[in-house]
């Protein structure tokens, strides 16, 4: 931490992740802050949508070994017709059966950091920053949602600390508030969903209108952005879709477009937390079919391979 910055800020995280390489150039840490105003019905973080702690329950790592009831001191865990469930109405989300539970079954989701404790955690890979052009990204959820916190890291990290920072974005934040962040950033990975508003809002939950306005406030001032497509099956992976985007990114400017094929590897946190999987089971996309429709209009485009 830089000596004399009063950073008093808290924030609500939900990971951090070291040693990533698809979250921006070179080896980075990205910090996924918790909350966001879209619900993506493919989002692979569910946990990430609600701004409140929350309790994963794995059912397959779970032994039943009891000692979680135990050490809960709400009452919240019973045994009923021989499974093992959870009242919401005692649960404190406290972390005590969390803490308890020696198979990592229940995993707490949503921790308050302060800046300095952030940043304590990602200057340990420092060398590898250094050494790969690699540096921060601070992703969600929704970054955007937690602003003062949000500027208040990246004015450490960035400012204070000199690393490369990147905010990995959906767009949806007021201008003022994105525009605030701006100076203490090298990069943003914006996605862009779909150019319909009305099809946006029925697989988000929200209109694309403020995040289209934003991209174009961007555009016209050439800050650095990398457009990212997640590549949703009977949403956006149809010729008429890619079209619509390949000339918006064009007139945008924005020549930089990485594709994110749709995956299921978070089916198994929708039911940890309780929750159906909104999307089904889709066949998987094309998407190297839709990089070359992007490609067409001039665009540099690439699979986000994981």
């Amino acid at each position: 931490m830089m000596p004399g910055r009063d950073v008093p800020a808290t924030g609500r995280v939900f990971d951090i992740q070291r040693y990533c390489v698809h979250d921006g150039p070179g080896v980075r840490s990205t910090v996924f802050l918790k909350g966001c105003p879209l619900s993506c019905a493919w989002c692979s973080n569910p946990e990430s949508q609600d701004p409140k702690p929350q309790i994963l329950y794995f059912r397959n790592l779970c032994h039943k070994c009891g000692v979680c009831l135990k050490a809960c001191p709400h009452g919240a865990l019973a045994v009923e017709n021989e499974a093992l469930v959870r009242h919401p109405d005692r649960c404190r989300t406290c972390g005590a059966c969390v803490d308890a539970c020696l198979y990592e079954a229940r995993v707490l989701s949503g921790k308050t950091m302060t800046v300095e404790a952030v940043c304590q955690v990602v200057r340990e890979d420092w060398r590898l920053y250094a050494q790969s052009g690699g540096g921060i990204t601070v992703g969600g959820g929704e970054a955007l949602a937690q602003p003062e916190f949000l500027a208040a890291l990246l004015d450490v990290l960035h400012d204070g600390l000199g690393y490369h920072t990147c905010l990995d974005t959906s767009g949806f934040a007021r201008w003022a508030t994105l525009e605030a962040v701006l100076p203490h950033l090298d990069l943003i990975l914006l996605d862009i969903k779909h150019v319909d508003g009305k099809a946006h809002r029925r697989m988000t939950g929200v209109d694309n209108a403020v995040i289209l306005d934003n991209a174009a406030r961007l555009g016209s001032r050439g800050f650095p952005v990398i457009i990212r497509v997640p590549l949703i099956p009977e949403f956006n992976d149809d010729a008429a879709s890619l079209h619509g985007l390949g000339a918006l990114l064009r007139e945008l400017r924005f020549p930089e477009v990485e594709i994110m094929p749709y995956h299921a590897y978070g089916l198994s946190k929708y039911q940890a937390l309780g929750r159906d999987y909104p999307l089904g089971a889709p066949p998987p996309p094309d998407a190297a079919l839709a990089a070359e429709v992007l490609q067409a209009y001039g665009l540099n485009v690439s699979v986000h391979q994981r």
